[in-house]
């Protein structure tokens, strides 16, 4: 079932004056979900002692209107009392300080970040919370599941990195015991001569040798993982039926700029274990625009790998942050924002929140009925589209976005080596975005592919490899596999120039260099800001970066040249091909738009053989507005949605021969039907005219 929805208390507010008309509203609203936050600190004020009143109440007056309910158990906001009660459980920075714990602020009770969860103690707590709370509600008849995790938040309010206590540095120990298997294995890895484990100690900051601050961030990075999982099991334990999900700020890969990133977990582990992943998302308050928007759901979708994908924190209203004035939300963008959701495969979408807020910095914003001017259309908007997920239920339910052979490969080691150097890992976020971003632009449909979960690679037939400084030898032995059987490989600058310890790999000496028998010649200063490639004929230009690490010349074709040698090398190697390019090009593309570089991306796949299912005749992207499709499955019907832009008024879209078992498609929303023509080499054409939302979800007739 699709869930569409809203969050509507964090305790204490609303208040109970409120609840019975606001649900009521929600239901005319055309919404069938609400989701309350359940916080420890307010159920568990007191040790042992579990207080459910308020939440029974709301849940039965859900039940009342039809209201399916959400729970999201907020663990993270802990009761005032556990450092008492747990003595020593404090979290540690880098520099060996306590950390105070404090209200967060935007949570009225509770205190973060509380006692660390290495510490057997807060755990032990915590698990019950959660245990309580599970079984209290796991049988309530209108139940549609659980957020165990909400943004995945465990360090807030910690002045520097933490934690760097007793409890987690022998935590951090045993996770190395277990990846090395036993002390002389670590140092075999290191290349160090420990004698003891209370002789290796976890990364402190950036500058340093990169091995033990990139052991530290992946470290962290597992034990959210871990954390993650072990909050599942718990509920699982109790409630056997309801899905049970998290969800992060963001997709996990544009967690760059922590102290240390990926430190709340790894979204394609996090859907190794539990039922599903989501993300926030707040689109006008962030300044995202389609492709930003669009691209983000797709990377939770591809961590996902078909289990749950929710939008769990869609804005609501306008944003508020302290005393600021952001963007208003208008109704036509927010639907879009759904149906995209939608088109990804999302089956709930949860808007942050039903009321404006009243306390603490958000005070004034995020309501979809707040005062900003445009909560009556904003109501209107989600009436038609509840009552479009109402008629379709079934139909919606059942999609299935179709399989990319596009890919994008995402390197963790890469952030952590980055972050080991330069304090975050900023330009390998922005390179890696820079492809997902050209691609959605060109609605070339894509999957991320994590690096230890290579099997992706199986279905696919082009990976693209953004600033992938690190290789590991099963990374290696993969892309080897991929590109001998066929494949297409797209590298950047250094390119597998480290080991996952941090140690540097010699030109000659690096895994590319032996599959190509190309190495790089060493790094040299930018020659401008731009390179001038020419694909086929065609003449590129694209923007650069950082640095250039030309390539010798000898093998291959010559794309883009420098005084020292290639600058972009196309290379057969067995029966596929592997594009070297001696510069950073997804990374200069996120931070300015060149056309250049999405032409090349493009040049790649179609020169890869990819057939696109659907090409968009007209209109062609441009720097301020492009339009994009998705499409898939529904009980044996093909769905097509494309989104427009103000300024497009219609679009000429060619399907390839037996794309479609019919030349007819009806809109979902509008309900109007569209007829297709007959195209050249047997495909079908459709001039589809913007509908007035913007965006039309099309699907072929039973």
């Amino acid at each position: 079932m699709i869930n569409f929805g809203v969050q509507y208390y964090r305790a204490p507010f609303p208040e109970n004056r409120y609840w019975e008309d606001d649900l009521r509203r929600m239901k005319d609203a055309g919404l069938n979900t609400v989701q309350l936050w359940i916080l420890w600190s307010w159920v568990e004020s007191k040790p042992g002692q579990f207080q459910f009143d308020d939440y029974d109440r709301l849940v039965e007056i859900a039940g009342k209107h039809d209201l399916g309910v959400v729970l999201s158990t907020i663990a993270e906001i802990q009761p005032y009392w556990i450092h008492r009660e747990v003595p020593g459980s404090e979290m540690v920075n880098q520099f060996g300080h306590t950390q105070v714990s404090q209200n967060r602020g935007e949570c009225h009770f509770g205190l973060t970040p509380g006692g660390c969860t290495d510490h057997p103690g807060v755990w032990e707590r915590m698990a019950a919370f959660l245990a309580t709370t599970a079984t209290r509600y796991a049988k309530l008849p209108n139940l549609r599941g659980w957020d165990c995790w909400n943004e995945t938040r465990w360090r807030e309010d910690a002045d520097g990195t933490v934690c760097h206590c007793a409890h987690t540095r022998r935590a951090f120990h045993a996770w190395l015991e277990e990846k090395y298997g036993s002390l002389d294995g670590l140092n075999r890895a290191w290349q160090r001569r420990y004698g003891g484990w209370d002789e290796v100690l976890p990364g402190k900051g950036a500058a340093h040798p990169y091995t033990e601050m990139m052991a530290f961030s992946h470290f962290l990075t597992a034990r959210a993982n871990r954390l993650g999982a072990k909050r599942f099991d718990v509920i699982r334990a109790i409630d056997t039926q309801h899905p049970v999900t998290l969800h992060g700020p963001c997709p996990c890969s544009e967690l760059a700029w922590n102290p240390t990133p990926l430190d709340r977990g790894n979204d394609w582990a996090f859907a190794d274990h539990l039922d599903g992943v989501g993300c926030s998302s707040f689109p006008k308050w962030l300044g995202m625009d389609d492709a930003d928007f669009g691209l983000r759901i797709d990377l939770v979708k591809s961590a996902a790998r078909g289990k749950k994908v929710w939008l769990s924190e869609l804005q609501g209203g306008r944003a508020s942050q302290g005393f600021q004035v952001h963007q208003p939300v208008d109704a036509l963008s927010q639907q879009r924002w759904v149906w995209n959701g939608l088109a990804s495969g999302a089956d709930t979408i949860l808007f942050w929140c039903w009321r404006d807020e009243v306390f603490g910095c958000e005070s004034g914003g995020y309501g979809v009925i707040g005062l900003d001017g445009l909560a009556e259309e904003r109501l209107a908007g989600m009436r038609m589209t509840g009552e479009v997920i109402a008629r379709n239920q079934a139909l919606l339910d059942g999609y299935q976005p179709s399989a990319p052979t596009v890919g994008v490969l995402f390197s963790p080691q890469s952030y952590y080596l980055q972050q080991a150097q330069a304090g975050d890992a900023g330009a390998v976020a922005q390179a890696f975005h820079g492809y997902c971003r050209a691609l959605v632009r060109k609605s070339i449909p894509f999957i991320a592919v994590e690096e230890e979960h290579l099997d992706a690679l199986d279905n696919l037939q082009v990976i693209f490899l953004p600033r992938m400084l690190v290789f590991s030898p099963a990374v290696e032995q993969a892309l080897a596999r991929f590109v001998e059987r066929g494949g297409t490989v797209v590298t950047e600058s250094e390119c597998g120039a480290f080991t996952p310890q941090g140690i540097y790999r010699y030109p000659s000496e690096r895994m590319l260099a032996r599959l190509t028998g190309v190495a790089e010649v060493g790094r040299r200063q930018l020659p401008g800001e731009l390179v001038a490639a020419e694909l086929d004929g065609a003449p590129c230009t694209m923007g650069l970066a950082q640095w250039i690490t030309p390539l010798e010349r000898g093998r291959g074709r010559v794309l883009a040249e420098h005084a020292d040698g290639a600058l972009l090398l196309e290379v057969p190697v067995g029966k596929g091909r592997v594009v070297l390019a001696g510069a950073y090009l997804g990374e200069a593309y996120r931070a300015k738009n060149t056309p250049g570089f999405e032409d090349f991306v493009a040049w790649v796949v179609r020169t890869a053989g990819v057939k696109l299912e659907v090409e968009i005749v007209e209109p062609l992207p441009t720097d301020n507005a492009f339009l994009y499709t998705k499409h898939g499955m529904s009980q044996g019907r093909r769905m097509l949605y494309v989104f427009f832009q103000e300024q497009h008024a219609q679009a000429h879209l060619r399907f390839q021969a037996g794309f479609f078992q019919s030349d007819r498609l009806t809109d979902l929303i509008s309900g109007q039907d569209h007829v297709m023509t007959p195209g050249p080499g047997g495909t079908l054409e459709l001039r589809l005219p913007c509908p007035p939302w913007r965006f039309a979800a099309l699907v072929e007739p039973v």
